[in-house]
Parts: structure tokens; sequence; C-alpha cells
């Protein structure tokens, strides 16, 4: 039978920007928990209905919305920092708690990717607003060694040599250093152009001004101190094929912040051959959406 969701555009706002998003819900009365969904890096938008579908069937309301300056929403995604970018998810968590149909104290983040360091981020500026996180393939590195791990995977097996390696990270490092070092993003990206016609060049984050100087924004961001003030359940999934997120390194790291601060409710699970879609041979690995439904209807009562 052909499962049907309640789908309602849903509009809020953040400082100046209009957000403009996809409610979607089981087609039964509320109220029902929720999850919000923190999109990853790059323009991304309202591309979770496959998954927003299957929350519903499972009883839970799913907010996914437009990231600014994307689809039908308003101001730069570029401009923002990952402090930007929590807020404006806790705005999003706020719509949600003031509708009838979902339960306000029942509503969670799902954090994909670059998405993985702004949920907890979230979670840790307002405790009482975020009932659960979920991180999928979200580093719990930085920037720079998270870039560095990326290209050291992606690009020979994309068939670049070493030594494109080397100079993709030479100016992944360069592009960080002289726009925090008070460079203009355009100055440092047109220094570099004898590098834009390099058949690697598109596989760089920064490939942009406007690229450039959101990596470089980004890029002293340290995802301990809001792991480590982390007080609702948090479950982290990994892909143990993952060529853009260091799997071993984000998994140790969890473990000693979340150990340290002896977090009550912490899951950590890594999918055998999985990648960072947490795809099988394009396939959505087995047990994966279980775990994930599982998890939140214990924790989202």
């Amino acid at each position: 039978m052909l499962f049907l969701p309640e789908v309602a555009e849903l509009t809020f706002r953040h400082g100046d920007d209009t957000l403009v998003g996809d409610l979607v819900r089981p087609p039964w009365p509320g109220p029902y928990p929720a999850v919000v969904f923190v999109e990853g890096s790059g323009p991304g938008g309202r591309d979770q209905r496959d998954w927003q579908t299957g929350l519903a069937a499972a009883g839970f309301a799913s907010l996914a919305y437009d990231k600014p300056g994307s689809g039908a929403s308003t101001g730069d995604w570029t401009r923002q920092t990952l402090t930007d970018r929590a807020g404006e998810t806790l705005a999003a968590v706020g719509a949600l708690r003031t509708r009838a149909e979902v339960l306000p104290h029942a509503v969670a983040l799902v954090g994909g990717s670059q998405g993985g360091w702004v949920a907890p981020l979230a979670a840790s500026l307002s405790p009482a607003a975020v009932a659960a996180v979920v991180i999928v393939s979200g580093p719990a590195v930085g920037l720079v060694p998270q870039e560095e791990y990326r290209l050291r995977r992606q690009l020979p097996a994309a068939g670049f040599s070493d030594d494109d390696v080397r100079q993709a990270t030479v100016l992944l490092r360069e592009q960080v250093h002289r726009v925090r070092a008070g460079d203009d993003p355009a100055d440092v990206h047109t220094a570099q152009a004898s590098w834009h016609d390099a058949p690697w060049y598109p596989l760089l984050a920064g490939t942009s001004p406007a690229t450039i100087g959101f990596l470089a924004g980004i890029a002293d961001h340290d995802p301990e101190p809001a792991l480590a003030a982390l007080r609702c359940p948090l479950l982290a999934i990994y892909g143990a094929d993952d060529v853009q997120v260091p799997v071993e390194a984000s998994v140790r790291a969890l473990e000693r912040i979340l150990g340290g601060t002896g977090h009550a409710d912490h899951t950590v699970m890594v999918f055998p051959d999985a990648d960072h879609g947490i795809r099988v041979r394009g396939t959505r690995a087995p047990g994966f959406d279980e775990l994930v439904v599982t998890w939140l209807h214990r924790r989202l009562r």
C-alpha cells in the first residue's frame, strides 16, 4: 500500500533571513515527536523527502528547509559561521515547538556531514530545546584535518597522483591561512589562478571567493567543546568506507570526549562497506533506517 504523508510548507525567520522548508508528518492526528534536518556543506535544501516519508510512516514529523540563498530561502549561506548555522537550527526547532501537531519536548536534530558539527553545537547552546541529536557522517575533528583527509582519499580514488594531493593540500592551507590573516578571499582566489584549470581543482572545498571565505570562516571550529557540553542523547553513525570524513579519528574523539564527561547516553555505529551517505553500492546500508527510527522512538516520548 502506498503511504502518503501530509506535507505543508513552513516558513520561519532567523535574523534577517526568511527560511522556507517542508514539514512532513503522518496522516493521522498528532501530536508527534519531530526531527529537524541540519544540512551538510554547500547550497543544500529540501532534499530529504524519502527520509522524511519514512519518518512519517514511523510516526515522526520532520522539517527540511532550504539553506539561506538556496531554493525559496533568503540570505547567503556562504556568509555564515557555524554559530550562525546553529542559531538558525534553533530557530527551526522553535518554529516546530510552537505547532500544535508537534510534541514540544520531543524535537531531535539530525545533522549530516558538516551538519554533524552544527547539530551538537545547537544542542549545547540550548539544551532545553533539543531532546536528542543524531550525527550522520559528521566529523569529530576540525575542518583542516577533515579536508586534508578528504583530499588524501578522494583525489587518488579519482585517479590523481600523490603530487596532485600535495598541491591541493598546499592550496587548502594557503586559503585558510591567508583569509584568517586578513586577506580578501577574492585576492586569494586570484593568487591561485594558475591552478584553476587543474583537473583536480573542482574537488577543493574552496573554488570561488565566496566558498574560500566560508571555508576560512569555519576553519577554527573545534567540535570538542560542544560535544563535551552535550547533555541530550547522541547517536553517531558512520560508514567504514567514507572518503570524506576520518571515521576512525572521529570515533576515537567521540569516545574520548563523551567518555571523559561521563555522558550517559551515546551510541556510535560504523556500518561496514558504507560510504559517506551510509550507502553500500548505491543502496542505503541494511539496518540504517531501522536503527535511527528505533533509537529516536526510545528517546522522544
